[in-house]
């Protein structure tokens, strides 16, 4: 696979949650793997236990003359030390969307894709087929709670590979997989994209993109999806909440029992029984019934599918649980687009409806708040309380007039009880002054909010 000759592989950004799940494949295999990134954490800490070198900064010397190749993400610019020397040595650079096309090349690739429920989607088809004859090699974009990990290569001889694939830009269109999932079409990365007509042409490419014997899963709830199908020229089925779906949930059969969600799934109106997970929220059903519906045409075991998705823990930062009791409950989730945080407080409100809500919101990044703004200020209805801090910047430089301030100010539009607090180590002693028994809290972004969500808890509630 990739070649036989079994050299040194450098990536420059081996920390981010995509790179280093490649790495620790690339790693299993054989390959001596190296890396670079500006600061320690977690994965870096973990790759280090396995075995892989990592430097912390980049410079022109972590690059070794010989190297096969350097990996690089979008994050890095052409001016990087790292890329100059590897230019200069003559390595090839590949973007990590080329890469993973590389592992999945020579083996049957399952990609799951979508502007959002795409690491949930991912994790929950590792989680079914995991424990299967398949045991595929898996790339998730998020840490898997069961596997503590956010890749799986248990069996690095199977014939399946299953990934997240990434359309912020454009790579997943790199891939080429006998089987796909398509979650939804959002109007996210118009950075890169320019607009939603091209966002949905890239989508319609990569589902055309399955071979004649495969298929993909494409969820019928967003219209997107519904009017591209017309213009789909390879296998599909549809999935969803309507009866004339290929694979639906029927609404009537939605219980939350608990923090528990279950449901039945019809296959062309057959019934494949009542399956049962630790998620709420009717985006994380349709990513269950996806799962699901894949699985199915694999033909794998129902009972074994239902046994997975109940043992399923979860995915770091998709609406955890960081602290529960009778009289509070403090969730974390990753939305940071409209759709997401709409999904994810609509979910929080289905469940808790006599609860008070109280949202703390940090926006991610300067471009994306300022193509979104009217979108996001509307987003935060199924919240009784928005506390908005300043904006998460993911490497970009400042917009003029975007601001935090500007944000929670737009917020206030559509929003009777909204809180600006600057600096996110004021949040804390606000939420002091605001909780009260019953109250559930949650920290939403793509950024660093998390770490004061966790440190809140830590804190306050002591665990």
């Amino acid at each position: 696979m990739l070649t036989k000759e079994k050299g040194r592989i450098h990536f420059i950004g081996i920390g981010g949650i995509g790179m280093s799940a490649i790495a620790s494949v690339l790693n299993a295999i054989g390959f001596e793997i190296t890396g670079s990134d500006i600061y320690e954490n977690e994965k870096t800490k973990s790759l280090i236990n396995s075995g892989i070198k990592i430097y912390y900064g980049h410079d022109a010397s972590n690059i070794k003359e010989g190297t096969l190749a350097v990996v690089n993400s979008t994050a890095i610019s052409g001016t990087n030390q790292e890329m100059i020397q590897a230019k200069k040595f003559r390595i090839p650079i590949v973007g990590r969307g080329e890469m993973l096309a590389e592992l999945m090349r020579l083996r049957k690739g399952i990609a799951i894709s979508g502007a959002h429920g795409k690491t949930t989607t991912t994790s929950l088809v590792c989680q079914i087929m995991r424990n299967t004859e398949y045991s595929p090699i898996c790339i998730i974009g998020g840490n898997h709670f069961n596997l503590k990990s956010n890749a799986c290569f248990k069996n690095l001889e199977s014939e399946y590979l299953v990934c997240e694939a990434d359309e912020s830009d454009g790579s997943f269109l790199h891939l080429s997989p006998v089987y796909n999932i398509v979650t939804n079409i959002d109007n996210d990365h118009l950075d890169y994209y320019g607009n939603i007509e091209n966002i949905r042409e890239a989508f319609l490419n990569f589902i055309n993109k399955v071979p004649f014997y495969g298929a993909s899963f494409i969820c019928f709830e967003n219209e997107d999806l519904r009017n591209l199908s017309d213009r789909v020229n390879k296998r599909f089925f549809s999935y969803g909440f309507s009866k004339d779906y290929d694979y639906y949930v029927a609404r009537e059969s939605i219980k939350n029992i608990n923090d528990n969600t279950c449901f039945t799934v019809f296959y062309r109106g057959e019934s494949l029984g009542e399956f049962e997970f630790k998620l709420i929220g009717e985006h994380n059903i349709l990513n269950a019934l996806a799962a699901v519906a894949l699985s199915h045409h694999l033909d794998i075991d129902l009972d074994s599918i239902k046994s997975s998705l109940l043992s399923f823990e979860g995915v770091d930062r998709r609406l955890n649980i960081l602290y529960s009791d009778k009289d509070y409950k403090f969730f974390d989730d990753y939305a940071h687009h409209p759709t997401e945080i709409m999904a994810t407080l609509k979910s929080l409100k289905n469940v808790y409806a006599d609860r008070r809500i109280i949202a703390i919101f940090q926006p991610h990044r300067y471009s994306r708040t300022e193509l979104l703004l009217a979108e996001f200020a509307a987003a935060f209805g199924d919240s009784d309380v928005v506390i908005i801090t300043d904006i998460y910047a993911a490497g970009e430089k400042p917009i003029k007039n975007v601001t935090g301030e500007g944000f929670a100010s737009a917020v206030k539009d559509f929003h009777d009880n909204v809180i600006y607090v600057k600096d996110m180590a004021d949040i804390a002693s606000t939420l002091d002054t605001l909780k009260r028994s019953g109250d559930v809290m949650i920290t939403l972004g793509a950024g660093n909010i998390v770490d004061m969500g966790r440190a809140y808890v830590t804190r306050v509630f002591g665990t």
